[in-house]
């Protein structure tokens, strides 16, 4: 039985010592290929919004700047609605939060600029 046991655990630390081998292979050929691509600079993702207008989409940023990717924006109203058909619970409270938190934040910049 002993014996059993020290292969199972033997198996056990190869495969998670495998799997973390792996995983951090995978991080250093993502690092090392990012060095390459764009030169050590930092590959990042940035989220701009147009200050003129409210209902411009917002355009996502990858590479730098390399490449831009237009999101669209929900019609909030419509947004709501279908949130609230949904049966009460907590995804239903955090689907309302995460559509209103633009607006919120907006509300709360102009109360703290005014007082």
């Amino acid at each position: 039985m002993k014996k059993r046991i020290k292969k199972a655990a033997w198996i056990a630390v190869t495969g998670y010592c495998a799997f973390m081998m792996l995983g951090m292979g995978m991080l250093r050929t993502a690092q090392q290929t990012r060095r390459t691509l764009y030169g050590g600079t930092p590959a990042l993702a940035q989220l701009s919004r147009p200050a003129d207008a409210d209902n411009q989409p917002e355009t996502l940023l990858l590479g730098g700047g390399e490449w831009a990717l237009t999101l669209p924006q929900p019609e909030t109203e419509a947004v709501l609605a279908a949130a609230e058909k949904l049966p009460p619970s907590a995804g239903k409270l955090l689907l309302r939060l995460f559509i209103l938190a633009d607006s919120a934040a907006d509300q709360t910049a102009e109360c703290i600029s005014g007082a």
